[in-house]
């Protein structure tokens, strides 16, 4: 895998789109309206620059995977922080829903463990007709990243469809949220796993 710099982070952007467009939790943060597709770009777009920032931003060998993943005392210079949020606000979110939007983000963040640990933020592959390559380079790459860095990889997900691969990549569910009508799974995978 590679390190998403200036010169990969529009594929890594398309990557991203192309994966997230009917995503639950995504489709839950944007504001729905006629400019959906340009708010989904503007949230993967802030979701990579953070990412990036947090040196936690990856993309497969035939640049149609990325994997988010930082380790946990990673933190976001504030101002960075406060303009992205403040570009959310105005291109992805409304103004309408900033609070509600703080207050997710808050608990689930209380929810994760407080344990130094590799947060896994997003994973997308855009092509999966080309088989499992990206999905297993990504696998590996994590995998390693964990073991090496001997710390445990935690992660969220909106879409309940994904827990059966998570579960078959050593991963388990400690925790689920509800919230308004959007269900979050909590899950781990321990770095002795690998």
């Amino acid at each position: 895998m590679l390190k998403i710099d200036s010169h990969n982070k529009s594929v890594a952007l398309r990557v991203l789109i192309s994966s997230f467009h009917d995503n639950p939790g995504v489709l839950w943060v944007v504001k729905k309206d006629q400019q959906i597709e340009e708010r989904i770009a503007v949230l993967c777009n802030y979701c990579l620059t953070v990412a990036i920032e947090k040196d936690g931003a990856f993309i497969t060998s035939d640049g149609k995977g990325v994997a988010l993943i930082f380790k946990s005392c990673r933190k976001q210079h504030f101002m960075n922080w406060l303009l992205g949020y403040a570009t959310l606000w105005r291109k992805c979110i409304g103004w309408n829903r900033p609070l509600t939007i703080i207050k997710r983000e808050a608990e689930i963040t209380k929810r994760r463990p407080n344990v130094e640990h590799l947060y896994f933020w997003m994973l997308g592959v855009e092509d999966r007709s080309e088989g499992l390559n990206p999905i297993k380079e990504i696998r590996d790459f994590v995998y390693d990243y964990s073991k090496k860095e001997k710390l445990p990889i935690f992660a969220e997900t909106a879409a309940k469809n994904m827990l059966p691969l998570y579960r078959r990549y050593g991963f388990t569910v400690y925790d689920e949220w509800e919230n308004d009508g959007l269900n979050v799974w909590f899950i781990k995978r321990p770095f002795e796993s690998n």
